[in-house]
């Protein structure tokens, strides 16, 4: 399994510890995500050494407003594009970042920009915002895009244009047995879905722990399997592969 989106650093437990969890629970990689300017460089200093991850860079929507210089910060993605296997988490966020949406829709579009230039895939958060990502993403047809934590309904991933367009959903699914969320994950294609714990976030039902960790994504496959009516193996593998296309990681 293939774990496509963790916050490691935010995680209360040594790494090595984490990493030696996750490997022994059939973990094989791990995408460590940068959240804004300080998860980068702790990306490119600490993680980018470990051989079981890769990491990205970017700057979370709700994070726009920690970041005093919009020139250096573009700087900052730019210096690092050999370093990253894509851009994020970026995105918009209307729930909890309603004060600010012009400096986000500013950010968001900048590293979109950046990404489509150096031709790396990016990892967007979304939330109620529909319409806005909607209008952006589509003019970037061609750039691979992976909507993390994915919690809208179908009609969205249905109204995306191109071919590059992913999902991936994390421990909440474990929680639900009806609504559009979990519509949406029986309705997109195989090959467009990915595995995330979203770690310390939303740790799986079932799981007595107060954070999340990569060593639980088997739980959030062994949900998607069961509301697919598929193998868990099945799932692994095509999950699995669909990752090593999406960032291109080696195998």
């Amino acid at each position: 399994m293939i774990d496509t989106h963790a916050h490691l650093h935010l995680i209360d437990r040594p790494l090595d510890d984490i990493l030696s969890a996750a490997k022994h629970a059939g973990v094989q990689h791990i995408i460590q995500v940068a959240i804004d300017v300080g998860s980068i460089q702790h990306n490119v200093s600490l993680y980018a050494g470990h051989s079981m991850c890769s990491i990205t860079a970017g700057i979370h929507p709700l994070s726009v407003d920690s970041v005093a210089d919009f020139d250096a910060v573009i700087r900052l993605l730019r210096d690092h594009m050999d370093d990253i296997v894509a851009i994020g988490e970026i995105g918009l966020d209307y729930k909890y970042g309603g004060a600010n949406i012009p400096e986000q829709v500013r950010y968001f579009k900048a590293q979109m920009d950046l990404a489509a230039m150096h031709q790396k895939p990016v990892i967007i958060h979304s939330r109620y915002a529909d319409d806005d990502m909607l209008a952006i993403v589509n003019e970037y047809p061609e750039l691979k895009k992976v909507f993390h934590c994915y919690a809208t309904h179908i009609d969205f991933f249905d109204a995306l244009d191109g071919d590059q367009n992913y999902v991936s959903f994390t421990g909440m699914i474990t929680y639900a047995k009806k609504g559009k969320v979990i519509r949406a994950l029986k309705q997109v294609p195989l090959n467009r879905l990915m595995l995330e714990t979203d770690a310390p976030y939303m740790v799986p039902k079932g799981i007595d722990a107060n954070q999340n960790s990569p060593e639980y994504v088997g739980h959030i496959a062994d949900a998607i399997a069961h509301h697919r009516d598929m193998s868990r193996e099945e799932l692994i593998s095509k999950t699995t592969q669909n990752a090593h296309d999406f960032f291109k990681l080696p195998h």
